[in-house]
């Protein structure tokens, strides 16, 4: 059945018989930094630095929640940090995912959060289809066997495990499955220049989303500018701050503007993995035919990367 990393969730009870009753009950932004799991381990002596670490994990935490409450048949992911093609958004093609994540200053072992997921094998075909005949550039990738048919777990990290990891209430059930799509690596260098095309396929995304039966959930798993601190592996940007702000300002007036126009022009100095995951669901946003009602969880850098958690679910 129909799962960043840009974490956003759409919910789809069967996704291989089209109907027009298909019903997209909530799309999330969540982070994969290993902060959110677990923000005991945290090494800091930044008092402040440390309150946040706390905000983010108890938002991931209630973000978790809602999508429990909600009771999602398939949640569609999408993550910066997958397997990846140069060009392709890729879909997982195989019947099961597994793998882990730690939390930052505790490596696994002892600190493991591990994570198996069934995957919606038929979904993600039926996916990569009908996305192709609306000349969207995607693809599958299948691991250790025949494609959708491996006795051998996919291989999933942090850009899937952390975000799915507070949804595990609702992933260990047997009626729900992940369908999970990788942002190609072109992102690294090209994420401006993509934004049509990310707009596009968003829309894409949220027409065949639209046309399915039951509940859809998309998470797009995301974090924000990794240049908040000189200490940190990319050193610091000016860009950084800005460009959070203006992702928050996304999520709380929904104006596109706000990330197509004004994050992007921080987006190369800021250095965020996460800005392709949301300009595409900015994409899918928009091309529905109802409002949603948004909500900024948390919008923070405890260490040298943004971390925000939203909401968007549709206006009653």
């Amino acid at each position: 059945m129909l799962a960043s990393v840009l974490i956003v969730v759409f919910i789809l009870k069967s996704f291989h018989v089209i109907q027009a009753d298909g019903v997209l009950v909530g799309a999330f932004v969540m982070p994969h930094g290993g902060i959110a799991l677990d923000p005991r381990y945290f090494n800091t002596t930044n008092a402040t630095a440390k309150a946040q670490a706390w905000l983010v994990h108890d938002a991931s935490k209630e973000v978790g929640k809602q999508i429990e409450d909600l009771k999602p048949d398939t949640i569609v992911l999408s993550t910066p940090h997958g397997i990846a093609a140069p060009e392709d958004f890729i879909f997982y093609l195989s019947p099961r995912g597994f793998g882990y994540s730690d939390t930052d200053n505790c490596a696994c072992p002892p600190c493991c959060y591990n994570l198996s997921v069934v995957m919606d094998t038929k979904g993600s075909e039926t996916l990569v289809r009908m996305l192709k005949e609306e000349n969207e550039n995607v693809s599958y990738l299948s691991a250790f066997g025949p494609p959708g048919n491996e006795d051998v777990p996919f291989p999933l990290r942090w850009g899937e495990v952390v975000p799915l990891y507070f949804t595990k209430g609702v992933l260990g059930l047997p009626s729900t499955k992940a369908i999970i799509l990788s942002q190609p690596s072109r992102r690294y260098t090209e994420s401006v220049k993509m934004i049509p095309e990310l707009r596009h396929l968003g829309e894409s995304l949220f027409g065949i989303l639209h046309s399915q039966l039951e509940k859809i959930v998309v998470i797009i798993s995301a974090d924000l500018a990794h240049t908040h601190l000189k200490s940190g592996p990319y050193g610091f940007s000016t860009a950084a701050e800005p460009f959070d702000k203006a992702c928050g300002a996304w999520v709380s007036t929904q104006d596109s503007e706000k990330l197509v126009a004004e994050a992007a022009s921080y987006v190369d100095k800021a250095l965020s993995c996460g800005f392709t995951g949301l300009v595409m669901l900015d994409g899918m946003l928009k091309a529905g035919p109802f409002a949603w009602k948004s909500r900024l969880l948390a919008n923070y850098h405890p260490s040298y990367y943004g971390m925000m958690l939203a909401s968007f679910v549709p206006q009653q």
